[in-house]
């Protein structure tokens, strides 16, 4: 079943010991530090869970219950954030997005405090390296050691994990030996960032005890229908206000990741300039709502050519990855508030020459009589972060 080929993949996750002294895996940070011993360390499949995901224009809320090897939604919510209170993924107002995630969770009827919140931006390092060959137990121990070079930031200032995707491989040409390495992804995130998602959390009532990666979440979220190991070759897209991120996963394994400075804020910002309408018009045209003095097929024009710029940028990491890898990419699953727009992966697909699809992480959830299934069909590409992250609480026994 769906549920089953996750958890297999998921069972590829390391689970280590960081350097901040919190358990974390490459699927998702586990906190239970001293500070919070009293709820981060008993976590079951059967401790009710709710899935935060802080975006920047909306927060969304997710819960799932697992019934006979498959899932079922208990809730999903979405409420907007005021202008700028998020921007870059940066918080910039604090205050506001506490009280739009309290007023979320109460009007929800969200009954569990634990919870798990996701993390994106510059402020988070995933990296394909090669280290020497040893044991895991010994690459706990020099993992910062090794990770030193490839991290921007002080390393004292990180929580660091990794995962190992292979042994024996061969060195890099430039390093002149014959000496076989392993292969690992690194992954490393700023505390800073980490300590601001949680607080927000706490602030608004919550105990966070998981923390993820949204493109982690992202390829759990495509999980809960598709058996990941035997997709071969698929990059997942996520379009966001500011960055389109590219996470190329191959064979279940995150293989390459990118993220692009151009997402639908430059989309927005195009329809706004070339047709004279507001903010709000402009978002209107990208959700297919034309105003009167705009003819569709110029709005059409308009977001094929920003679509177009997007998928420039993409095809040269697809380029890249194929060079790296001898691989090319064989689908393309696209999420995220850019995957509004009518025909989003059809434009991308189109332009990238692979199949896309919007990636839909209802397709195989049971979804009761309270929910409007419509509804839910139409805000799938938006809630795969949720979604995904709501499927953590099933990786405890």
């Amino acid at each position: 079943m769906a549920r089953q080929a996750r958890q297999s993949a998921r069972a590829r996750w390391p689970q280590v010991r960081g350097r901040t002294g919190g358990r974390v895996s490459c699927g998702g940070f586990r906190i239970d530090t001293l500070e919070n011993k009293d709820y981060g360390m008993f976590l079951s499949a059967k401790t009710p869970l709710v899935a935060i995901d802080i975006g920047s224009h909306s927060i969304k809320v997710a819960q799932l219950a697992g019934v006979r090897d498959k899932y079922e939604l208990l809730s999903f919510g979405l409420m907007p954030l005021e202008s700028e209170a998020i921007v870059d993924g940066v918080v910039k107002k604090e205050d506001v997005v506490i009280d739009t995630l309290s007023r979320l969770v109460k009007a929800e009827k969200i009954p569990t405090r634990h919870a798990a919140v996701s993390v994106a931006g510059e402020a988070v390092i995933v990296k394909k390296i090669k280290v020497p060959m040893m044991s895991e137990k010994e690459l706990v121990l020099s993992i910062n050691h090794e990770a030193e070079q490839y991290i921007p930031f002080d390393i004292d200032d990180v929580s660091i994990d990794f995962q190992i995707i292979g042994r024996g491989v061969a060195a890099e040409p430039e390093e002149e030996s014959d000496q076989e390495k392993m292969e690992i992804l690194l992954v490393a995130v700023q505390r800073e960032l980490i300590d601001s998602r949680t607080g927000i959390l706490a602030e608004a009532g919550l105990k966070p005890v998981i923390v993820d990666l949204d493109m982690f979440a992202i390829v759990n979220a495509l999980g809960v229908s598709r058996d990941l190991s035997r997709l071969g070759s698929v990059a997942l897209l996520d379009l966001g206000a500011t960055f389109t991120h590219v996470n190329i996963v191959l064979n279940g394994f995150t293989a390459f990741t990118r993220d692009i400075p151009v997402g639908g804020s430059s989309c927005t910002q195009k329809l706004m300039s070339e047709f004279g309408v507001s903010y709000e018009q402009a978002e209107a045209i990208k959700r297919g709502e034309l105003p009167e003095k705009v003819e569709r097929e110029d709005a059409v024009r308009v977001l094929a050519g920003s679509f177009g710029k997007i998928a420039e940028e993409v095809q040269k990491s697809f380029e890249f990855f194929s060079a790296t890898t001898n691989t090319q990419v064989e689908r393309v699953f696209v999420s995220g508030g850019g995957a509004l727009v009518p025909g989003a992966a059809g434009l991308l697909g189109e332009k990238l020459g692979a199949p896309a699809e919007l990636l839909d992480p209802f397709a195989a959830v049971k979804i009761g009589k309270k929910f409007d299934r419509e509804m839910a069909s139409r805000m799938a590409p938006i809630a795969a972060v949720a979604i995904g992250l709501a499927t953590r609480k099933f990786d405890y026994k």
